[in-house]
């Protein structure tokens, strides 16, 4: 009987052995490996819990095979990859045995890749295998988290929401983040009715502070400076993070900024129809606003980087809004016959709705002015 056995088990593997890699051909019962696989793992994991050898890998594994193994080694696998990790996530992994036959037979069952691959949702090492593997590439949210910038803030990584101040690196005419409160050897303020503005930390661009405004009544407050003048080439670029606690519901035609020097004429930056806009008021040309698309909307609870440009030398205004040019804006003389801007002495920030009474809170934060373009990174 015991020679009849061998002889059985020498056919058997004789016909294994002339199946091949195909595939078709898996262990006996006892004398392959364990659950696990030709250097597979159960979940997570590296190099598998089971005899066999070879790049072997569970389901998600590079070129892995299930059961069994590829000129398989006695125990552990070399760099067996989990489902998920890149190069193997377990603990497991050093060289097998000599590279003869193991006992888990030529190619096993399953000898195909691994469905799933490079970057795995647990990373950890796994359940099986034995001690060596190394950490697995990647783990749970991948390579980068969605969004970008500070979660629910707003704008761009690059441009430091949430972050510290970058006034001190912004290599501008002048650049005011508010950390050491309101100069008065740089501003001015002025403010009517029930209108607050005061500095404070309850929201901030970046550092821990920003100029609060909030109106119930609808007037205005705005602070005013006039270090960075005369401006080369009469031209100003004006960069500020506003915050809008509250939507703009009304119609209104409202400034953010206003660039003047003492004669009836004054350029603004604002908007109108809860859209940004530019304009003028006073000088041959009269009282005008251009307005942007209707369809972009001014949001409320989130930053926004806007910069205007008034170009006094060719009589252009240009709005970018989180460094995306709105070209609905790029307007002044070209449409409005007579416009000159006036020659530039003072600029200001700050919140003024002329023609309706609408309530308001907003913060502005990291001013920036020089003559050139600054953008949102300074």
């Amino acid at each position: 009987m015991r020679r009849l056995l061998v002889h059985t088990n020498a056919g058997l593997m004789a016909a294994c052995l002339a199946m091949g890699a195909a595939g078709g051909c898996t262990s006996p019962s006892g004398s392959g490996p364990a659950d696990g696989g030709t250097g597979g793992s159960a979940t997570g994991g590296g190099p598998g819990s089971g005899g066999g050898g070879g790049r072997g890998a569970a389901s998600g594994g590079t070129t892995g095979s299930s059961s069994g193994g590829a000129t398989g080694s006695a125990s552990g696998g070399i760099t067996g990859t989990a489902s998920g990790g890149a190069n193997g996530t377990g603990t497991g992994g050093g060289a097998g045995a000599p590279s003869g036959n193991g006992s888990g037979g030529i190619t096993s069952g399953g000898g195909r890749s691994g469905t799933g691959g490079a970057t795995a949702t647990g990373g950890a090492p796994g359940s099986g295998g034995a001690a060596g593997g190394r950490p697995g590439g990647g783990g749970a949210g991948g390579a980068s988290s969605s969004g970008g910038g500070a979660s629910g803030l707003g704008g761009s990584p690059d441009f430091g929401i949430g972050g510290p101040s970058r006034c001190a690196t912004a290599a501008v005419a002048l650049c005011e983040d508010f950390e050491n409160g309101l100069s008065s050897s740089t501003w001015t303020t002025m403010k009517a009715g029930d209108t607050m503005l005061a500095v404070d930390d309850m929201r901030a661009a970046r550092g821990s502070k920003a100029l609060h405004f909030k109106t119930t009544a609808g007037d205005f407050a705005y602070i005013t400076e006039t270090k960075t003048f005369p401006a080369t080439n009469n031209t100003l670029y004006g960069r500020m993070f506003v915050w809008f606690e509250d939507d703009i519901t009304t119609t209104g035609h409202f400034s953010l900024a206003q660039g003047g020097g003492g004669s009836a004429t004054v350029a603004r930056f604002g908007g109108q129809y809860q859209v940004f806009g530019v304009g003028n008021d006073g000088g041959p040309s009269g009282d005008w606003t251009d307005i942007d698309d209707k369809k972009k909307l001014l949001p409320s609870k989130t930053w926004i980087c806007a910069e205007f440009e008034f170009k006094g030398d060719t009589n252009e205004f240009h709005v970018w809004w989180d460094d995306q040019p709105r070209t609905a804006l790029s307007t002044g003389a070209s449409k409005h016959q007579g416009y000159v801007m006036p020659t530039f002495k003072e600029l200001w920030f700050g919140w003024w709705m002329y023609n309706m009474k609408e309530p308001q809170e907003m913060w502005i934060d990291e001013i920036a002015v020089d003559f050139k373009p600054i953008g949102c990174a300074k």
